[in-house]
């Protein structure tokens, strides 16, 4: 099989476009670590999806991506198992129509949006192989991403509401990638970002009140983050397939160092 051997992580993978993601790896004969935050759905989803892969080799990660400690438990878990992780695939996010904080005290769609993903692969970098091309990040962003970001106001505590929470959660999340592409560059690791199209997923349904194609057609995120182009290539960002530019903010330097600076300090991953 194409991918057997190697390894892939992909985040809030027992529903949506995640799991029609892992299941097309595991088809394709790869290691997939799935994750999730329901145990019985979990389990029940895992089950499944070895019996119509065909392919053991398929293992549930839980966590509660709001939590910080528990993104460092599911990190110690994974390291427990694994020596190494080919491809991270950060998948999960939500959406909230109303404000709400996570246990660490951080608005609930920043905290799972961007400071999961930017704590994740802090924690993991060190089972991301440094041969070249061998390593990659794929970020799941979306052209429904802000073109300003309020640092006076990153948590929205002043005005509130679940679009502008979004929008902002995406942008920062593109900011991530391409920052990581940046400083991981001479790990010869790959970070890419996309937006996979409207896919139909109850995210989409609670934002928008949209339907999209089904998320075994959104083929975006498998293809990053298999196809050999993308171990050649790092920092882009995808629309449909192909190279777009995000919000010009994104690619300002100062506002991407600050950025970083907050998150590190946020997430308490003081990144090398």
């Amino acid at each position: 099989m194409a991918l057997a051997g190697r390894i892939y992580l992909v985040t809030g993978s027992t529903d949506g476009l995640g799991k029609a993601t892992a299941r097309r790896l595991a088809l394709d004969g790869a290691t997939v670590l799935i994750h999730g935050r329901n145990e019985y759905k979990g389990e029940n989803v895992l089950k499944r999806m070895k019996a119509e892969t065909g392919n053991p080799n398929i293992e549930l990660f839980l966590a509660d991506l709001s939590s910080l400690e528990q993104i460092r438990q599911l990190s110690r878990d994974i390291h427990e198992k694994y020596d190494r992780i080919d491809v991270l695939i950060h998948n999960a996010a939500v959406f909230e129509e109303k404000r709400r904080e996570s246990i660490d005290g951080y608005e609930m769609t920043f905290a799972v949006n961007v400071l999961a993903p930017f704590l994740l692969t802090y924690l993991l970098l060190d089972m991301l192989p440094k041969n070249k091309g061998d390593g990659r990040i794929v970020i799941v962003g979306s052209m429904q991403h802000s073109y300003c970001i309020d640092f006076t106001d990153l948590q929205l505590e002043k005005s509130y509401d679940g679009i502008t929470a979004y929008e902002m959660s995406k942008l920062c999340a593109i900011i991530i990638a391409y920052e990581l592409a940046e400083r991981l560059q001479p790990f010869n690791i790959t970070v890419n970002t996309l937006d996979p199209g409207m896919v139909d997923t109850d995210l989409l349904h609670a934002g928008w009140k949209f339907y999209g194609m089904p998320p075994e057609e959104a083929d975006s995120v498998y293809l990053m983050a298999t196809q050999p182009l993308f171990a050649k290539v790092s920092g882009g960002y995808y629309v449909r397939k192909r190279e777009s530019r995000s919000a010009e903010v994104s690619y300002k330097t100062k506002t991407r160092r600050r950025l970083w600076a907050l998150l590190e300090e946020m997430a308490g991953a003081p990144y090398p």
